[in-house]
């Protein structure tokens, strides 16, 4: 039946009525004032708040940034200038370490130095006192072997003050020559 010669369908035209056209319009545009009354104002403030909180993180964002750089800058300076203080205390303390090896070393020199002058000075003593010993010793078997030469007693003290001259004299020229 569907293909069949004798059966013709009724073509349907849409026909545009302008009441139906008007009443569309008219709802159309109660939806648009509705919509916009309702709803605009309520999405534009969301948008704008929105926007505000994104320029507000972008501005935060910002300023956490250069707050960043700024304390990188300050712990980088503050590194470099303990590194100076350390650097200048090294050099301090190797300056105070070298004068106090310095003055260190010049007590020790000058406690040898007057160690070494006291041992003049003792070797010098006793060095006079066995001479003075000797010239005692000498003058005393001088005077005994001449009074037994002569035979008779020669008075000692000539006797002992002859000697002592010719025992400095002998001295004097032995120290001019040496």
């Amino acid at each position: 039946m569907l293909f069949s010669p004798g059966f013709q369908e009724a073509v349907f035209v849409p026909t545009v009525h302008p009441f139906w056209v008007l009443v569309s319009i008219v709802n159309f545009l109660l939806l648009l004032y509705f919509l916009r009354r309702l709803l605009w104002g309520p999405i534009t403030s969301m948008l704008a708040n929105r926007a505000a909180k994104i320029r507000e993180g972008l501005a935060l964002a910002e300023q956490a940034k250069a707050e960043r750089e700024q304390l990188k800058a300050e712990i980088e300076r503050r590194l470099a200038e303990a590194a100076r203080e350390a650097q200048a205390t090294a050099e301090r303390m190797t300056t105070a370490a070298e004068a106090a090896a310095a003055d260190i070393r010049a007590q020790a020199k000058a406690e040898a130095d007057r160690i070494r002058e006291r041992g003049r000075e003792d070797a010098k003593q006793l060095h006079d006192q066995a001479l003075a010993q000797l010239r005692s010793e000498l003058a005393g078997m001088v005077v005994l072997a001449a009074s037994r030469v002569l035979g008779r007693e020669v008075d000692a003290e000539q006797h002992r003050a002859l000697i002592e001259r010719s025992l400095d004299e002998a001295a004097a020229q032995l120290t001019d020559q040496g």
